[in-house]
């Protein structure tokens, strides 16, 4: 791989030793200045033989050397572009069908495919959905540091999330595809033909959970983030404000089942997501999850002096904020020596229930708020029987997609990150379509409002209904968008409670 270091003058800035892979286009270094300059790739006027860097040139008709310095001009700052406005829609005129393709403008932006990265798409579009990050993230200072990757990733995505809320227009994340594959090496992986490789969705969302636990702190009721920032170097999945979102905690129990004389081991460890296993008698989610919990290994018994056959039992002690729930249908196959895809349907509901895979201690704490809320339903239920239904045939409801906005200025209560009922509620849905992990196409699903999703392909947004997401399942076949990671947030009651 030819590769040369370059020097850029940008004002009185300069940027020295910068390195261009000839192999790449100049798009890609363009991406590189924006992570530290801030200049939008656009905006860039690079002087060069000819006249200005196009995105598409060819490196090799240019004659740029080892030391060589480009002069580069363009502003930092960029203007907002207002939503258009648009023409009411009414639900009664619309099929499904129609919802779901409604050409309404002001939806929130899409991210353009740079080759194969829709498995980087879907992931940032589903954990956008989670607010506190996006404001965790938003408050992180800093720029682009040399050798320095949490921090370049922390500060890539800040900035492009940034970028993806101010803007209708489907934004190329190259500055942060960039910094990612210097992290990550395997996502730079090429095929025989020189095309960037398909990755694993679910592992671009663990390495940037972990990586970004490194640099965001824990959020605090009065948050002194230059003082908190000090102590990043410091920061696990734990205790980071990653670990306040996502993490929970899990008591497991190792038992022997050939020898009743050997003693328990008891042991408390952290999770970030749990896993759904699929067997033939899988059918939904909790069973997935119930049966991860349960599993079977082989080691070493000291009283029976070798391999023996061991119980691991799981109880869920403390539940996250947050919940991670990855469908676990990749398998590698040795003949063919590729990830095959377990394309058995599974449904997911949009409320998730884990009261029974919690620990004794926690059903206990769970109790109080759990009895008041069932309470709270029952009469919901009783008094949605007894209410007269609206007569939509006289009635029209305007419908209008309306872009939700989060206050990222509104204080975020850190006692209130926790999870006291047991119930969640499902928010976005990571798919996956094709037959094999390394090939196939990715897909974000988040929701907006009830009854309502955004479908993330790419850089296409659109529409969705319940009846869609319903279909995730996996009965249309490994052809067809099948649910890999499903995201939950802890659903709250706490209004409806402090009402009774």
């Amino acid at each position: 791989m030819a590769t040369i270091k370059v020097n850029v003058k940008w004002g009185k800035k300069k940027f020295d030793n910068l390195e261009i892979n000839l192999e790449d286009p100049p798009v890609v270094f363009k991406a590189q200045l924006f992570t530290l300059s801030g200049v939008l790739p656009e905006r860039q006027k690079i002087m060069v033989k000819g006249g200005m860097l196009k995105d598409d040139a060819d490196w090799s008709t240019l004659g740029i050397k080892d030391g060589h310095t480009f002069m580069m001009m363009g502003s930092a700052e960029e203007d907002i572009p207002k939503a258009p406005v648009e023409k009411p829609v009414f639900v009664e005129d619309l099929s499904n069908e129609d919802l779901a393709n409604m050409d309404v403008t002001g939806y929130p932006a899409g991210l353009t495919n740079l080759g194969n990265t829709c498995y980087m798409n879907a992931t940032l579009q589903c954990l956008k959905a989670v607010p506190e990050l996006h404001k965790a993230l938003k408050h992180y200072p800093g720029r682009v540091k040399e050798n320095d990757v949490n921090n370049n990733i922390t500060v890539a995505l800040r900035d492009l999330y940034n970028t993806l809320s101010n803007t209708n227009q489907a934004v190329p994340p190259l500055s942060f595809l960039q910094v990612l594959r210097v992290a990550f090496p395997q996502f730079a992986q090429k095929g025989d033909n020189g095309a960037p490789l398909q990755q694993d969705a679910e592992e671009c969302w663990t390495q940037l959970l972990l990586t970004l636990s490194a640099k965001l702190p824990k959020i605090a009721a009065e948050t002194n983030q230059s003082e908190e920032n000090k102590q990043a170097a410091s920061l696990t999945l734990t205790n980071s404000a990653i670990g306040q979102l996502f993490s929970g905690e899990i008591v497991s129990t190792l038992s022997n089942t050939e020898s009743a004389d050997e003693p328990k081991q008891v042991k408390s460890e952290n999770f970030h997501k749990l896993a759904c296993h699929i067997t033939a008698t899988t059918n939904f989610l909790i069973e997935g999850i119930k049966s991860s919990l349960e599993e079977h290994i082989q080691k070493k018994s000291e009283v029976l002096g070798r391999e023996s056959d061991y119980l691991k039992s799981s109880k869920i002690s403390k539940l996250p904020y947050y919940l991670t729930v990855q469908f676990v249908r990749f398998f590698w196959k040795t003949d063919t020596k590729v990830k095959a895809k377990i394309g058995k349907p599974v449904e997911f509901p949009f409320v998730l229930d884990l009261f029974e895979t919690c620990s004794e201690e926690l059903k206990q704490q769970l109790g109080p708020k759990r009895r008041q809320l069932l309470e709270i339903e029952d009469k919901k239920l009783e008094s949605a029987r007894k209410k007269p239904k609206d007569d939509k045939s006289t009635k029209k409801e305007e419908v209008k997609y309306t872009k939700k906005e989060v206050d990222l200025e509104k204080p975020i209560d850190p006692t209130k990150l926790n999870n006291d009922t047991g119930f969640y509620e499902l928010i976005a849905v990571l798919t996956h379509k094709g037959r094999n992990a390394d090939s196939g196409h990715y897909v974000g699903w988040v929701k907006e409002a009830d009854d309502r999703w955004l479908k993330f392909d790419d850089d296409e947004v659109s529409i969705v209904n319940n009846e869609e997401i319903k279909k995730l399942s996996g009965k249309g076949g490994s052809d067809w968008h099948t649910a890999y990671m499903c995201l939950y947030k802890t659903r709250s009651y706490e209004e409806e409670i402090t009402q009774q």
